[in-house]
């Protein structure tokens, strides 16, 4: 057994901890900045994945912050000046490179095949997105992070693997998932014979746990990250951005 703990990240956590006006929740933004920091000064072992579809949301995000001055819907504060968005971007790019700080992980046939294993559950469940929310099924990236993090869970053990994201959806299905579904309705969904398909068991141990930085108990936290809040030691010189 280890003690490290393996994080698949989702594109909104990664982009708000660079970037903390992306997220709109104060809890959340505190809970990123303590994994990311006890991560970059050594005090907790862990390793971040980061989907390769994730890498260019990000970078997207970072853009649409800087040139989107007509979105107000999203760009609610204004935009960033060229300097912080030039900042953020080369802090990024040192961070992802080489896998030095964030790991870029690629997208395979294997996580191709498994979204069968996540798909159907999203299609049938009517589960909302967070209170007062429509819903709707979540996007195809969305059944990918999840079907990388099956993958994950496999090489690493699914107590070791967790989804760290601020999604209600994607946490919500993940956490189906990861429930007893009745006989009858995995049989409807085909869940049953998808071992044959994608390598893997419809079955809760299957999948990583899932973490919604928004609404995570601190019990939760803690369960998984060994301690809660993460201790944080001196940060590296270099580390530095203008946000």
């Amino acid at each position: 057994m280890t003690d490290r703990k393996f994080v698949l990240l989702d594109t909104n956590v990664v982009a708000a901890y660079y970037l903390p006006r992306c997220m709109r929740s104060k809890k959340a933004n505190e809970r990123i900045k303590n994994i990311f920091d006890a991560k970059r000064s050594d005090k907790a072992d862990i390793f971040l994945y980061l989907p390769n579809f994730c890498v260019a949301e990000v970078f997207s995000v970072f853009m649409k912050h800087s040139f989107g001055h007509w979105n107000k819907k999203h760009v609610k504060d204004g935009t960033i000046d060229t300097r912080v968005y030039n900042s953020l971007v080369n802090q990024f790019e040192k961070d992802i490179h080489n896998g030095k700080f964030i790991y870029h992980y690629e997208l395979s046939r294997y996580h191709v095949l498994a979204i069968n294993l996540v798909a159907p559950v999203d299609h049938y469940f009517r589960i909302n997105r967070g209170k007062r929310r429509q819903v709707t099924p979540m996007g195809t990236f969305d059944h990918l992070i999840i079907a990388m993090g099956i993958h994950l869970a496999k090489v690493h053990g699914s107590e070791n693997v967790a989804i760290v994201s601020a999604d209600d959806r994607l946490t919500n299905i993940l956490k189906k998932c990861r429930s007893e579904i009745p006989a009858p309705t995995v049989k409807k969904l085909k869940l049953d014979k998808c071992e044959k398909l994608t390598g893997h068991k419809f079955e809760p141990s299957t999948f990583p746990i899932g973490l919604n930085l928004k609404t995570a108990s601190q019990n939760q936290l803690s369960r998984f990250f060994g301690a809660w809040p993460l201790e944080v030691g001196r940060l590296p010189k270099a580390y530095r951005w203008v946000k």
